[in-house]
C-alpha cells in the first residue's frame, strides 16, 4: 500500500524533458505504476498464504520479501523515468 501511494504521488514529480523530443502525455506514468502494483500482489499474496505455515517454507517468505524490494525499487525508477524524469549530470 505504501509504494502505491508513492507511486501515485510521483505521478507529481515535475519532468525534463529534451529539446530534441517533447515531453510525453502526463498520463504515461500510469501503466507502469499500476502494472508494478499488479505484479506486486503476488509475492503479497505469497506472504499472505504462508503467514501460519511453519518453517518449512520460511525460504518462500524470504523469496517473496526480497522480491517486493526489488519491485517497489524498479517500480518507482520505472514511474519515474516513463514520464521523462531525468537526473542531471552536471
Amino acid at each position: 500500500m505504501v509504494t502505491w501511494l508513492l507511486m501515485w504521488l510521483a505521478q507529481g514529480v515535475p519532468t525534463v524533458c529534451a529539446l530534441a523530443r517533447p515531453c510525453p502525455a502526463p498520463d504515461v506514468r500510469v501503466v507502469p505504476a499500476v502494472l508494478i502494483g499488479g505484479l506486486m500482489l503476488v509475492p503479497t499474496s505469497v506472504l499472505l498464504f504462508t503467514a501460519r505455515a511453519g518453517g518449512s517454507v520460511r525460504w518462500a517468505r524470504v523469496l517473496a520479501y526480497l522480491v517486493l524490494l526489488v519491485l517497489a525499487v524498479v517500480g518507482l525508477g520505472a514511474v519515474l523515468f516513463a514520464g521523462g524524469f531525468t537526473v542531471p549530470l552536471i
